[in-house]
């Protein structure tokens, strides 16, 4: 018997990302276009700016556990 895989959750957009850290949109792709590694990873598909909430949440996660550690 096989296992069903978790349901997968919608990339996140710009909008979305900019409401999750309460940031303007033109923050979110200056994080994006400066390549600086501030917010979760995020990539391109077609013209449109994208992150996976897995990765939003790790980022997330290991933003706390940098303030925890300092």
């Amino acid at each position: 018997m096989s296992q069903a895989s978790p349901p997968r959750r919608p990339l996140a957009t710009v909008p979305e990302l900019a409401e999750h850290y309460s940031v303007p949109e033109k923050t979110v792709r200056y994080w994006h276009h400066t390549q600086t590694f501030v917010g979760p990873l995020m990539f391109r598909v077609g013209r449109y700016l994208r992150a996976r909430w897995e990765d939003i949440d790790s980022y997330d996660a290991d933003q706390v556990q940098n303030r925890r550690a300092a």
